[in-house]
């Protein structure tokens, strides 16, 4: 079986008058797909991409690394715990004082380190960790987005959640099921916003190297047998972080402006979720 290998040229990919003076926030955008996201999303012409992270210094690396990749972007840097109120608060109000969202970005990362393993070898701090950080966080996040999306007539909400919300795996009962909770509260909340011309969709990864929670699940057995079992189905190659970000940008663009409620694999070709 052959295996086709995609090159990307991200320095001419978007024109950049696609998200022409948009606003974006990218929670969880210090690394992975979602500083990949917000790498494009400034490629593709938003007039300001705000990153987020819970860290000083994995956010000042990150923003340095985006301006000198992308000397044309307009980035600004809030450290803030999106799953604190308090963090909340100051994340959507530097956005608002911003003149207000058009475009969110949501990776669901969860609160504490994901471990891939039975469930009845699991406990219930780890189910509520898991819940909070792959479920919950995305509404609170798209409740906040969603208001001042409303006022300005209209935005785009993508969550970047994972193919486990549509597949089910053993060792994945209680983070699948938060996921999936993810994706169905994306296509049910995007009903209700169309009238206002918010779209809503996620986007769902599969296995995607070049991100943290790739290297943490090879770097145990259990995960890693049960990645490199998905990885050889991968027909097209396993997906990196970069092949992720270029779909959060169509879906954020007017390029998708039919499409809300929707749940978009990209995952190489392991399956057809």
């Amino acid at each position: 079986m052959s295996i086709i290998s995609l090159q990307l040229d991200t320095e001419t990919m978007f024109d950049r008058r696609l998200l022409k003076g948009k606003v974006a926030l990218v929670t969880g955008s210090t690394s992975g797909i979602g500083l990949r996201s917000a790498e494009h999303l400034a490629r593709a012409g938003c007039g300001l991409v705000i990153l987020n992270g819970r860290s000083e210094s994995s956010g000042q690396k990150a923003l340095a690394e985006l301006r000198e990749l992308v000397p044309e972007g307009n980035f600004e840097l809030v450290i803030a715990n999106y799953l604190r109120p308090e963090g909340l608060d100051r994340l959507f109000g530097v956005a608002e004082q911003r003149g207000g969202l058009d475009i969110l970005v949501h990776p669901a990362l969860p609160e504490v380190e994901a471990k891939l393993g039975p469930f009845m070898d699991s406990d219930a701090e780890e189910w509520s960790a898991m819940v909070d950080g792959l479920y919950l966080s995305f509404v609170h996040c798209c409740h906040r987005a969603a208001r001042q999306m409303i006022t300005k007539g209209g935005g785009a909400i993508i969550s970047i959640a994972s193919d486990a919300a549509k597949l089910a795996t053993p060792g994945e009962a209680v983070n699948g099921g938060a996921l999936a909770a993810n994706v169905m509260f994306c296509r049910a909340v995007a009903l209700e916003l169309a009238r206002h011309n918010v779209r809503v969709n996620a986007v769902t990864p599969s296995i995607t190297r070049g991100t943290g929670n790739y290297d943490k699940m090879m770097s145990k057995e259990f995960s890693r047998r049960l990645f490199q079992k998905a990885e050889a189905r991968a027909r097209l190659g396993v997906a990196h972080a970069e092949n992720v970000a270029p779909m959060v940008v169509f879906l954020a663009s007017s390029l998708a402006s039919h499409i809300t409620g929707q749940a978009v694999s990209v995952n190489g070709g392991i399956s057809a979720a």
